[in-house]
C-alpha cells in the first residue's frame, strides 16, 4: 500500500480545522498524528531547521550530515506510525508551509481558509478578558464597541498576511464555509483527488452526521472539555455567525478587512 501524507496548514486555531479534518476522514479514512486533535508543528520546525541551515551551517559535510539524521529518512518515520492509507498532520499556522512541500513534493499540501470575520467572531468568543490588571481593564471597556476587536484584527491580519504562502501547483486550497455548505462541485473535486466511490449523497449524509468539536461551539453544546464532541443542535450556524453586538461585528470586520480581500472574500 502506497501510504500518502495530507498536510492541512490554516492560519488560526479558529479555521475549523478539527471539523475540516472529520469531514476530510468521510474521502480518506486517515488518521490524524501525533494524535486525533492535535495541532503538530512540522512546518514550524522545518522553517526553524532551514533558518540554521541556512544561516549557520557553513560546510557543505555538515549540511549533509544533518540531512541525513533529520530530513531524508523523515517521511518514512511518519508513514511507520500509522496502517492507514491516509496520515493527516495539521497545523493552525502557515509558518514553514513552503518547506513542507519541498520535503514532501509527492504528498497533499491542503491550504484551509475561513472567512476572517468568523475567525475573529470564534476567537473573540473564546477569548478571556476578565484577567486582573489595567490593561485587561482597557480590553474590557473598548471591546464592546469594536475598538479592542479593531486594533487586535488589524494586528493579526498583518502578520497572517506576512506568514501567508506562495500558492503553487502543490497546493489545494480549501474553504471551510464549502465543506459546512456542502458544495457541490468542491465535494466532487475532493471524490476525484482521493478517488472514493462514495455517492455525493452519501458523502453529505456523512458530513451532516459530523458531531461539534470545537470550543467555540460551547454555548450551543453544553460542552464542558475543549474535545467534547456532541451533535449539533438547531441554533448551530458556524457560517456568519452573530453572537457579538453590532459594534463588535463592525470592529472585527473592519479589522480583517484587508485579510478577507488579501484571502479573496
Amino acid at each position: 500500500m502506497h501510504k500518502k501524507i495530507i498536510f492541512s496548514n490554516s492560519y488560526s486555531p479558529r479555521t475549523g480545522h478539527n471539523f475540516v479534518s472529520e469531514a476530510l476522514k468521510v474521502f480518506t479514512n486517515h488518521q490524524v498524528l501525533a494524535h486525533g486533535h492535535s495541532e503538530t508543528k512540522l512546518s514550524t520546525f522545518l522553517e526553524a531547521y532551514y533558518k540554521i541551515y541556512n544561516e549557520k551551517i557553513y560546510h557543505e559535510k555538515d549540511k549533509v550530515f544533518f540531512d541525513k539524521i533529520i530530513i531524508n529518512n523523515i517521511r518514512k518515520h511518519i508513514t511507520n506510525e500509522s496502517s492507514k492509507e491516509y496520515i493527516m498532520i495539521k497545523d493552525t499556522s502557515f509558518k514553514g508551509v513552503y518547506y513542507l512541500s519541498q520535503v514532501f513534493p509527492d504528498d497533499i499540501h491542503i491550504i484551509l481558509l475561513r472567512h476572517p470575520r468568523d475567525v475573529f467572531s470564534s476567537l473573540f468568543k473564546s477569548m478571556n478578558l476578565k484577567k486582573k490588571g489595567f490593561k485587561y481593564l482597557i480590553k474590557r471597556l473598548t471591546t464592546p464597541i469594536g475598538l479592542y476587536p479593531y486594533f487586535y484584527c488589524k494586528k493579526v491580519t498583518r502578520q497572517v498576511i506576512n506568514d501567508m504562502p506562495k500558492i503553487t501547483d502543490k497546493h489545494y486550497v480549501l474553504r471551510y464555509e464549502d465543506l459546512v455548505l456542502k458544495n457541490d462541485k468542491v465535494l466532487n473535486e475532493l471524490k476525484i483527488k482521493f478517488c472514493t466511490g462514495k455517492t455525493l449523497k452519501q458523502i453529505k449524509s456523512e458530513i451532516d452526521n459530523i458531531e461539534v468539536i470545537n470550543t467555540s461551539f460551547i454555548e450551543e453544546t453544553g460542552a464542558k472539555h475543549i474535545w467534547n464532541a456532541l451533535p449539533k443542535t438547531k441554533d448551530f450556524n458556524p457560517v456568519n455567525r452573530k453572537k457579538h453586538s453590532y459594534l463588535m461585528r463592525k470592529g472585527i470586520e473592519l479589522g480583517s478587512k484587508k485579510l478577507a480581500e488579501h484571502l479573496k472574500y
